[in-house]
């Protein structure tokens, strides 16, 4: 049975076919507003970590691709053990402009110029960079003052010889490049370049990157489409030059566009999770009882609300979680999903409180002041109740005597002539959960459930 939902498929022939977040029409305008912009630019789509970045610069890719644009795909992520970022560049624009060049004898010549000047751009330190760094090893004191003189006055020259041929070599660079994106007239032609996962590189590959994108790369005809966590970029910018830099304002200088990517409507995407992690089957194979019939309906409804400020990434891995719970419970066991999935948030976000709860002995005061902290609002008073009842029921034999004097408050409001109808009506519904379980016999295997979620500790999400 699976456990992640797994790469999101985008067929080139039908490129929204999975999409489960109605982003086409998104997609579809920033596609035409990208054909029509002029260039070059660097354009950022912003969106915090798992906010479905990828998916939807992979659609946006194809559907500019459909449209017989020039683009390439470039993981920087993937690419980030290279020591230049130009190098990955320059690898994977020769992988890709193949199919575009194939036959041009023209733009082939001239991609191969460009490579050759970017191969010297790269080196176009080193040869200084020793001679500097033997200077640095030797004692000038030991030398004559003329051989010193020499000494200084080659490396000088060697530095201004440098400058001058990388500057030529730029040069040669960017106008090969436009040479190669030209379209078959001679008016310029146009490449979108996507950039992906920039934030999760080391900071000084990524930052190294952002430079040559705006430095070298500043070529008509190219617009760059990077996808960040602008925030989390942030941090690797501070890591490099400091605490104290203004890392937002350095951003600024490198994007001349900003999008900040829609937020996606969650329960749409727990709707596509729980039929691709096989949930979906799972309860509908559950139906025995009426304690089990209404799980899916019930995990949804507790969904609804936690997820509303959650990542899309986040909200896989928390149900990812209750599917790794589920494949614990035998075929003829009660799931108990809503008690199980609070305990599960409870550990995720409130882990001091989960853990005291745990503990053999312990009151359940706390646990259920998170109820409300959690699940408010009109709509969630059967979940209130239900979860009141299940953490009285869960402590009747650890902890019999806080038990029992909660039993003891509910019955007193159900009972008294001085509550309104909805507080005894509350109250007649957390004492008939509690009953139910007790009349059970075993009541709620509390330590069961705790030793189920204490065990997801063991396993990495990611």
């Amino acid at each position: 049975m699976r456990l992640k939902s797994g790469t999101i498929e985008i067929p080139q022939e039908d490129i929204y076919q999975n999409d489960k977040l109605s982003r086409q029409k998104s997609v579809s305008n920033l596609a035409k507003l990208l054909r029509n912009v002029q260039s070059p630019l660097v354009f950022s789509v912003n969106g915090p970590w798992g906010a479905g970045k990828t998916t939807y610069m992979k659609m946006l890719n194809s559907t500019l691709s459909n449209t017989d644009a020039k683009s390439i795909y470039f993981s920087a992520w993937e690419t980030d053990f290279a020591e230049d970022p130009l190098i990955a560049f320059i690898g994977e624009m020769n992988a890709a402009l193949e199919k575009y060049i194939l036959g041009d004898v023209e733009k082939s010549r001239a991609w191969g110029i460009a490579k050759a000047a970017g191969v010297h751009i790269l080196k176009r330190s080193f040869p200084v960079g020793i001679k500097v760094a033997t200077a640095g090893l030797l004692d000038l004191d030991k030398f004559y003052e003329d051989e010193a003189s020499k000494l200084a006055e080659a490396l000088t020259k060697d530095a201004i010889d440098n400058y001058s041929k990388s500057k030529e070599a730029i040069a040669l660079f960017k106008s090969n490049i436009a040479k190669v994106l030209a379209s078959g007239d001679g008016t310029p032609g146009k490449m979108f370049i996507f950039v992906d996962e920039l934030d999760r590189c080391r900071p000084t590959y990524a930052i190294e990157l952002l430079e040559r994108v705006k430095h070298l790369l500043d070529v008509e005809g190219l617009v760059f489409i990077l996808a960040m966590d602008k925030s989390q970029l942030a941090h690797s910018v501070k890591a490099v030059y400091g605490t104290e830099f203004d890392a937002l304002g350095y951003l600024k200088r490198f994007i001349d566009v900003e999008f900040t990517l829609p937020r996606a409507d969650p329960m749409a995407f727990v709707e596509s999770l729980l039929s691709k992690l096989e949930l979906d089957s799972y309860f509908a194979a559950r139906t025995f009882s009426n304690d089990t019939k209404n799980d899916r309906e019930n995990l949804l409804e507790m969904l609804k609300v936690v997820t509303q400020k959650m990542s899309l990434r986040d909200i896989e891995q928390l149900v990812s979680k209750v599917k790794l719970v589920s494949l614990t419970i035998d075929a003829h066991e009660n799931f108990y999903i809503v008690f199980i999935l609070f305990l599960i948030i409870a550990k995720d976000q409130h882990s001091e409180i989960y853990r005291n709860f745990a503990q053999d002995g312990s009151i359940g005061t706390d646990m259920t002041l998170l109820i409300v902290l959690i699940f408010s609002g009109e709509k969630l008073a059967w979940t209130r109740q239900y979860l009141e009842g299940m953490i009285i029921a869960s402590k009747m034999h650890g902890s019999r005597d806080w038990a029992q004097s909660r039993v003891e408050a509910w019955k007193a409001i159900y009972h008294s002539d001085n509550q309104s109808p909805a507080d005894k009506e509350n109250a007649g519904r957390i004492l008939e959960v509690v009953d139910q379980n007790l009349r059970m016999g075993t009541g709620v295997p509390a330590a069961t459930f705790l030793e189920r979620i204490d065990m997801l500790s063991e396993f990495v999400f990611e």
